[in-house]
Order: structure tokens, then C-alpha cells, then sequence
């Protein structure tokens, strides 16, 4: 057994963590990892042979969240991709946009860029995140279509076909109203961030304002929730 883990390490299929004084081992996202049906998630300077309908996405680990190791990431991901997949025709070409908010690595608002939307704004406060973002949408070709900001949410204007938001529930909730407000009539709410018991109220909160459940997904005690109205 140690051989086997020592020589998984060592091929990059395992990697140590340390929490809370302990140490673990964990999936290693420093390489290639499919994070969703077509989504891989890869660092810049790995090769890859991408299979016919892959969605790559060049993401390079650093201080920002977002780089598909924690279950909220890989969540998100499958339900933009879920809604991209299933509304392909409404998207391609039709000028949509994406708004992620807290966008951390830029990750999902570049897999939404990949997968058809035509341009994205990410929101984030810290600058480090921003930075990283930026660096990230260079690394996949899209800096001309992605604007990375530091502006509050209250400050945007029009509408989004996709509102994105990987935020822990107290920040979904006092955010809630707006991230509503932004989203296109035709349009999809994604959020993640949310426990598992969280997920009842999340959806209570939702059907006030009559949005209704799009896609579900669960993860190690995780949830992610597409609306639409």
C-alpha cells in the first residue's frame, strides 16, 4: 500500500494536504483533471490530448479559489455546463453574457466563455484574485471578451443570461435579491457554496420570488442549485 501511494504521489494522481495539524491525501490538481462531463481542468504548462467535445480550460494554481480541488468549484462547473449544453442554440452567437461574482481563479466564468457564452464580467474584492483572474482568461485566449473588476454588484446595469455565485449561504442570501434582479427573464441563476442542509432554504428563498430549480447537484456535503424563473 505505501508503494502504490508513494508511486501515485509521484505521477501527480495523489498529493498531501495538511488541515488542522494532519495531514491527507487528496485527488492532485496538478494535472489534467475532468471536473465535469466535457470540462478538464488542466495547469498551463501540462499537455493534454483533449477528446472530441472536450471544454479545456488552462487554470494556473495559485492564491485565488478556484482551481477544481474543493467540491463547490467542480459543482458549479457541471451546472454551467448543464445549462450551456442544453441551451447551446439560444447562446451561441446571440451575444450572452456571464456574471461571476467572487470570481476568485476566473474559472467559471471562463468555462462559461467555452463553452459558448459570448463575454463575461467577473467581481471580485480582492486584488490578488483579480490579478490571477486576469492572468488566467490570458492563458485561455479570452482576455478581449472577460473585464475582471472590483466593483460592487449594486453599481452593474443590464442583464445577464448567466449569474454565477460560489459564495457561502450568508453572503447568497444578503446578495440574493440583486443577483435576481440581474438575471434575464430567460435566463439562469447558478449558485453554489451551499451544505447540504442549507440547500431546503436555499430553495425556499428562491420560490418567494418565483424561481424554480433548473439542475441539482451534491458533493461530499456540498450543493449547487440552478434557477430559473
Amino acid at each position: 500500500i505505501e508503494s502504490a501511494i508513494k508511486r501515485l504521489v509521484e505521477q501527480k494522481e495523489l498529493v498531501y494536504t495538511y488541515q488542522f495539524g494532519n495531514s491527507f491525501l487528496a485527488s492532485s490538481f496538478e494535472r489534467p483533471v475532468r471536473v465535469a462531463h466535457s470540462i478538464v481542468l488542466k495547469p498551463p504548462a501540462c499537455e493534454y490530448h483533449s477528446l472530441p467535445g472536450d471544454i479545456v480550460v488552462n487554470i494556473k494554481a495559485g492564491a485565488a479559489f478556484g482551481t477544481g480541488s474543493h467540491p463547490t468549484t467542480r459543482l458549479s462547473l457541471s451546472g454551467l455546463e448543464k445549462v450551456c449544453t442544453d441551451n447551446w442554440p439560444r447562446i451561441k452567437g446571440r451575444g450572452k453574457r456571464i456574471l461571476d461574482i467572487g470570481t476568485g481563479s476566473g474559472v467559471l466564468a471562463i468555462a462559461a466563455l467555452k463553452l459558448g457564452v459570448e463575454l463575461g464580467i467577473g467581481l471580485d474584492i480582492d486584488p490578488c484574485a483579480r490579478a490571477e483572474a486576469l492572468e488566467n482568461a490570458a492563458l485561455n485566449s479570452l482576455s478581449q471578451r472577460m473585464e475582471i473588476s472590483g466593483r460592487s454588484i449594486d453599481t452593474l446595469q443590464g442583464m445577464f443570461f448567466l449569474v454565477a455565485a460560489n459564495l457561502r449561504f450568508p453572503t447568497l442570501k444578503a446578495y440574493f435579491k440583486k443577483m435576481a434582479e440581474l438575471t434575464d427573464p430567460e435566463g439562469f441563476l447558478m449558485v453554489s457554496g451551499i451544505k447540504s442542509n442549507e440547500i431546503k432554504s436555499m430553495k425556499s428563498m428562491s420560490a418567494t420570488i418565483g424561481m424554480a430549480v433548473y439542475w441539482e447537484g451534491i458533493e461530499r456535503g456540498w450543493g449547487g442549485l440552478v434557477l430559473r424563473r
